[in-house]
């Protein structure tokens, strides 16, 4: 049985644009639902994240912990006290288990245990007690939860 040529190129380029167009909605629908402003950069980074929850094995977790992503949009968000931080890390633990494209077992046990990670360390950052009145308590807090993310030191 010969393969058409064309034929598989044109079902290629069709599972291309279907994920470029699931990444793009899904990005759509994590910012508008909480009123992040859309940037070029904020969605190349979503970008970035989508891939890589798509292709980074089980065993490279801790490199996926301080994505850019997460903190990108926490910056970007226009509400910031603590309790609106929280609730968009939150929402993007809840939003990354059902992200990227592929939906192996292996894929969502993955998506699922990153989202956890990242919860533990957000319970961690609000037990811990920081300073609500200084200035910019929300890059503190920002900081915080990527210093409790950053698992290169945690390494022992």
């Amino acid at each position: 049985m010969q393969i058409n040529k064309d034929l598989l190129k044109t079902y290629r380029d069709f599972l291309s644009t279907t994920r470029d167009d699931l990444a793009a909605t899904q990005f759509q629908e994590f910012v508008v639902a909480h009123e992040i402003p859309q940037t070029k950069k904020l969605q190349k980074s979503y970008l970035s994240l989508f891939k890589a929850l798509d292709g980074v094995p089980y065993a490279d977790m801790p490199k996926m912990m301080n994505h850019r992503f997460l903190f990108e949009a926490l910056q970007a968000s226009p509400k910031k006290r603590e309790r609106d931080l929280r609730r968009v890390a939150q929402a993007f633990c809840e939003f990354v288990k059902s992200a990227g494209s592929k939906n192996t077992f292996g894929y969502r046990l993955f998506r699922n245990t990153y989202a956890d990670n990242i919860k533990t360390c957000i319970g961690e950052v609000d037990e811990m007690d920081l300073d609500k009145k200084v200035s910019d308590f929300s890059k503190m807090w920002i900081m915080t939860l990527r210093e409790r993310l950053d698992t290169k030191g945690n390494k022992g």
